[in-house]
């Protein structure tokens, strides 16, 4: 039988959110750029290049914000702080 405080322990771990938060962003995210990139095919099959390219475009933009959100965060800071000074 546990205790309340193990009870508690447990929910406590629960409250922060941060893991539930990281994994919600990767698997949207991913499942974002992969409908970005069938969109992408679907305008290769279709010869319509300028959306083609687009979609290429916005599949590693938003691959690129799932899986290396640090760096993104780092570059676009850095490119802010040069454009405002």
């Amino acid at each position: 039988m546990s205790t309340i405080h193990d009870v508690s322990v447990i929910a406590a771990a629960l409250t922060d959110g941060s893991d539930l938060k990281d994994w919600v962003l990767l698997v949207v995210g991913n499942l974002f750029a992969a409908f970005l990139g069938v969109r992408g095919f679907r305008h290769f099959v279709k010869d319509d290049w300028g959306g083609m390219i687009t979609m290429a475009v916005a599949a590693v933009f938003v691959a690129g914000l799932v899986w290396f959100p640090d760096q993104v965060k780092n570059l676009l800071s850095g490119v802010w702080d040069k454009v405002m000074g």
